[in-house]
């Protein structure tokens, strides 16, 4: 029988503190402006460092095969150069890469999206760390590939470690920058891509009741 791998606990203690780390300064930076701002992604910084902060039950896993591994020696490559925060959260995330359980997002009719992206959940229902108010995943796409519109009922925060694009409800693309946030609020459609890079992004969705699995069907594309 195949034994359970316990998580290396230096890069997932480093992949939680510089999460926590990133977003707290984010929040900071919104509680001191002066004028409006976005309120809605203001209110889901509050509950994911909140949430983050509280250690949750780690799951023994023999992790899932990850088709998109041979991306990870160049993403690790590229990201010696980000900022050390942002350098720190990088590498706890390609450090737990063979412990994660990797799957895809079925669309129907798209061949192309199913052979080139791959999902993880680092924290959540079904992560490595195990919780139900909170997710936090990681997408790995290779480049020039579009992941299709969707939308789900809890708010999202994605945090880009990549060249990419982003947009709502089929508005213009548009690029956060490296390190920059993307928020998406309840049920808004939403879809991203990959540009002449792998696409390596973090997303953070606060839970307030079951949710449906990541894993069901996108509609067909």
């Amino acid at each position: 029988m195949k034994q359970p791998i316990r998580p290396n606990m230096s890069y997932l203690n480093c992949f939680q503190k510089a999460l926590h780390t990133l977003l707290d300064a984010a929040l900071k930076q919104h509680q001191n402006q002066t004028t409006g701002g976005n309120e809605g992604r203001k209110a889901v910084l509050e509950k994911v460092t909140q949430r983050l902060a509280v250690n949750h039950v780690i799951q023994p896993e023999v992790g899932a095969e990850n088709p998109l591994a041979d991306l990870l020696p160049e993403l690790a490559l590229t990201t010696r150069t980000f900022p050390e925060s942002l350098h720190a959260l990088a590498e706890g995330v390609l450090g737990l890469a063979d412990q994660l359980p990797w799957y895809h997002r079925p669309v129907a009719n798209n061949p192309i999206f199913m052979k080139n992206h791959i999902n993880a959940q680092i924290m959540g229902p079904e992560g490595l760390v195990v919780r139900d108010d909170l997710i936090v995943g990681v997408t790995l796409m290779r480049p020039n590939v579009d992941y299709p519109d969707h939308q789900h009922e809890p708010e999202e925060l994605y945090l880009v470690l990549s060249q990419g694009l982003w947009r709502q409800e089929n508005g213009p693309w548009g690029t956060p920058g490296l390190g920059g946030l993307v928020y998406n609020p309840s049920n808004v459609f939403h879809g991203m891509k990959s540009v002449d890079a792998p696409l390596f992004a973090l997303w953070c969705l606060p839970l307030d009741k079951a949710f449906t699995s990541f894993s069901a069907p996108l509609p067909t594309a």
